[in-house]
């Protein structure tokens, strides 16, 4: 086995690696990830599809949370991570947790369906147009069908998408509670069009936030 340690956040869709002697990051698709860290040093991980072994094993809220508190130097905030299969969040208070949830119905497949929509009408992220009215959106899968209706009565894809994330963005803010600023933790981070489809002012985090809070707990559980 390879003796260099590992921390690994187990996404739905792509799995994030963090090796604790360089610090290097990387990111590989789930389904290539079981083959790939068969033979390595797997210390700690999170996630849906946590590896099999011995190693710490965290919750997704905790590493969110602990993500927040290494990453925002603020007193009280909300950090709400969309990820492919769900979106989960935690709020913060006086630098105490005072909330934490995760919502697989209406958050169902967010991400993932995101992705699938850009990929497959090649959407020109610049071409997406700001401040369209959202549409109803239950859920990824179901927004996607309401998204099709309105390509079917002739609007473009890219203002069609433009309103589906508008619908998500909104759902997302009535789950934590349409706060004035949000924080956010996953892939969507990159995807500037949905970042702008907010109301409330949204800081991007980047997809490693649960990383951090792993590697955060790791150390304090090992006197690091």
């Amino acid at each position: 086995m390879n003796s260099e340690r590992l921390l690994v956040d187990a996404g739905t869709s792509y799995t994030k690696i963090l090796r604790l002697g360089s610090g290097e990051r990387s990111i590989l698709r789930a389904k290539d990830a079981k083959t790939l860290l068969a033979d390595k040093n797997v210390v700690a991980a999170t996630g849906h599809l946590i590896p099999g072994g011995e190693m710490l094993k965290v919750n997704e809220l905790v590493a969110l949370a602990e993500g927040g508190m290494a990453l925002i130097g603020e007193p009280d905030f909300t950090l709400l991570d969309c990820g492919a299969r769900d979106v989960k969040y935690v709020k913060v208070s006086g630098r105490r947790v005072v909330g934490m949830d995760w919502n697989t119905e209406c958050g169902a497949f967010t991400g993932q369906v995101i992705e699938l929509l850009a990929r497959y009408f090649e959407v020109d992220p610049t071409a997406v147009p700001r401040g369209v009215e959202k549409i109803p959106v239950v859920c990824g899968v179901l927004g996607m069908t309401n998204m099709f209706d309105l390509i079917s009565q002739g609007v473009t894809h890219e203002t069609a998408f433009g309103r589906f994330l508008r619908g998500i963005a909104f759902n997302c803010e009535r789950l934590v509670g349409r706060p004035g600023k949000i924080f956010l933790s996953g892939g969507l981070c990159e995807n500037a069009p949905f970042l702008e489809s907010f109301s409330c002012e949204a800081v991007p985090l980047g997809r490693h936030v649960l990383l951090e809070g792993l590697k955060r707990i790791y150390e304090r559980e090992n006197g690091a």
